[in-house]
Formats: structure tokens, sequence, C-alpha cells
């Protein structure tokens, strides 16, 4: 179920020294878990969650640094909800369910994509950590194999959307042709084009060609543990938000 509210989202967004930590994936991934896992220190005291039907905050401190966590349900419809808590961010979460992502790759990347397209997280260089939850399951893919499998993926997904936006482009020059802001429709195409064009044209997609950093780590929320515990992505909560 969803967690009660700890931290208005007002009050997070207007913090002088904004450590938002956006938690963000798709759905059924388990970012409710680990949520619940970084609010609650005591393991023991997590409650048992499900698919969150509501954004949930909290203020915590986070290996001796203070930190608003944002767990974001990952059903289209939160997307604005997403986007707003992008704006503001200083890290994030990308959970990922590494049992299922064989059959739901594609809207996996999808989801990645408008996190790392996302105007703020280019220009401000948001660290972006990818947690491949449910490690404990059988069938759960490495976090090599779901680095490989998003990379090639949002390589497809690059190609298509730009196709996509050009052939949209190209409609709305056509009908405003005779308009005389055409230099300026031009430049503001360009800059879209680039804005939400990933990594280097010609080449083949990779995490690393991204001006911001991303990390992956294998996680398992059913045990309670990532691999080594939480204490990896704690540190990298605190590490980020130091920086």
């Amino acid at each position: 179920m969803a967690m009660a509210a700890g931290t208005s989202v007002s009050t997070m967004l207007s913090s002088k020294k904004r450590n938002l930590v956006a938690i963000t994936g798709p759905m059924g991934g388990g970012k409710t878990a680990l949520w619940c896992y970084l609010r609650f220190p005591n393991k023991n005291s997590v409650p048992r969650t499900q698919t969150s039907m509501s954004v949930n905050s909290a203020l915590v401190h986070v290996d001796g640094v203070q930190a608003h966590l944002v767990d974001i349900p990952g059903h289209q419809k939160y997307g604005f909800d997403r986007d707003t808590h992008l704006s503001a961010a200083r890290a994030i979460l990308f959970v990922v369910d590494s049992a299922g992502i064989v059959h739901n790759i594609r809207s996996t990347a999808e989801a990645l994509y408008e996190v790392l397209a996302n105007e703020h997280v280019q220009q401000s260089e948001v660290p972006v950590m990818i947690v491949c939850n449910k490690q404990d399951d059988p069938s759960a893919v490495s976090n090599s194999q779901i680095k490989s499998m998003l990379e090639g993926e949002i390589d497809k997904l690059r190609v298509s959307r730009q196709a996509g936006l050009d052939s949209l482009r190209g409609s709305a020059m056509g009908s405003g042709a005779a308009a005389a802001g055409g230099d300026a429709d031009d430049d503001a195409a360009a800059a879209d084009r680039a804005t939400d064009y990933l990594g280097f044209d010609g080449k083949k997609f990779c995490f690393e060609d991204l001006p911001n950093d991303v990390q992956i780590n294998e996680a398992s929320m059913a045990m309670g543990l990532g691999v080594g515990g939480l204490e990896p992505i704690k540190a990298w909560i605190a590490e980020s938000l130091s920086a």
C-alpha cells in the first residue's frame, strides 16, 4: 500500500538546498520497497508494500546527509509528477525488475529514455543509478546483461524517436513555410533534436557517452538487502548529494 507522505512536495521543491532524490522506473520494479528501506533504518520496521497509487515523500538522513526521498509511481499517468521532480532532482534511482525485464525491455528503456533526456538531468548532469532489483529471483538477469539490453534498446529508440520528431517538424514547418519566423523555428527544432538525442550520432549508444554519470547496482528488496546490503546505494546517495 502507498505510504503516507512525510514531507510535502511543495516543501521539497522550495527547499533552499535541494537534496531531492527521485526514485522512478516502470511499474512493479520495487521503487516503494526501496523507498521504505531507505526511509526506515530498522529493516524490521519496514512495512509490506504494493504498487503505489500516489507519490511518497520523506525527509531522511542517509549516511549522515539529509535527503528528500521521493517515490514516483511508474504508471504513465504520473508522467507529470515524474517530470516535476526530475526538474529538481540532484540524484535519481531508476529501479527495474531484473526478473521481468526480458519481457518488458521496450517499456523499461522508454521510461529510462524519458529520464535521461530530461533537460534538467542533462544540463545539471544529474547522476543516475539503475537499481537492478529482484536479484533473488532465479530468472533474474545480471546487471551487466541488463546494461547491454538497455543500451541496445535505447540505441533503437533514439532512431525511431528522432524519425518521429523530424516527421512532425517537417509537417509543421511545411504548413508555416510562409511565416516570418522560419529561421527561429529551424533553430528551435535543432535545439530540441540535440536535447532529445542521447549519445553521439553515428555511434552505438552506451551510457558512458552521456554527460552525467550512470551506474548500475544489483539489489533484492524482497530480502531487504542489496548485493553487499543497501550500503552501496546509500553511499552513492550521500556522495551524489555531497558533490
